[in-house]
């Protein structure tokens, strides 16, 4: 997905009770059971802290300032939520943002967190002079996609070749069902809960 410009990013809410820092040395256990946790992005074998560091803090793309994290506002800060900022390199877009990583431990989701963590990691890849932002997310994340539709996201159509075949109609697929996912969860009669 493609964000083309930096343009008209709100302002980053946060509900009572949790705040918004960037990675801390230590964070290692609590950002790999955000990533760990049913729907997260998971890896082989689990994100134990040594894999943390191996495929997320030891890697150039990575910088402390760049992983922005909702944590409770409790003494210790736990982060709940996660979303992290690279830069890609492609022909044409020399400054173009990588939105990364984007999760929620299950309880806290559904609180704008995933938001808010990422409106941060937009508007640092505007303060850093980004173009614009793009992101990868599968076609079975609906939430995902509807969120990321939210933040002025749109789909990118990658035709036939090495990424395999035309996605047209996957990404047809998912934006009907998140908009049949909305529309039940605006009827009254609807059996899903209200967002």
């Amino acid at each position: 997905m493609l964000r083309p410009h930096f343009s008209h990013l709100p302002e980053i809410a946060l509900p009572p009770g949790f705040l918004l820092r960037t990675w801390q040395d230590g964070d290692e256990e609590a950002w790999g059971a955000i990533m760990d946790s049913p729907g997260g992005i998971h890896t082989s074998g689990g994100w134990l802290v040594h894999r943390v560091r191996e495929k997320l803090v030891d890697r150039s793309e990575f910088a402390p300032s760049g992983c922005f994290l909702a944590c409770m506002t409790t003494p210790h800060q736990i982060p709940v939520a996660s979303a992290t900022m690279w830069r890609v390199t492609t022909a044409g877009h020399p400054a173009r943002g990588y939105l990364h990583m984007v999760g929620a431990l299950p309880e806290f989701r559904g609180k704008g967190l995933g938001r808010a963590v990422s409106l941060a990691a937009l508007k640092a890849m505007a303060s850093r002079g980004d173009t614009d932002a793009m992101l990868e997310t599968d076609d079975v994340r609906i939430d995902a996609i509807r969120s990321y539709l939210a933040l002025g996201f749109t789909p990118v159509y990658a035709p036939d070749g090495d990424l395999g075949p035309d996605h047209r109609h996957r990404w047809s697929a998912a934006l009907q069902e998140c908009h049949s996912v909305r529309s039940a969860r605006q009827s009254p009669r609807s059996s899903f809960p209200s967002a």
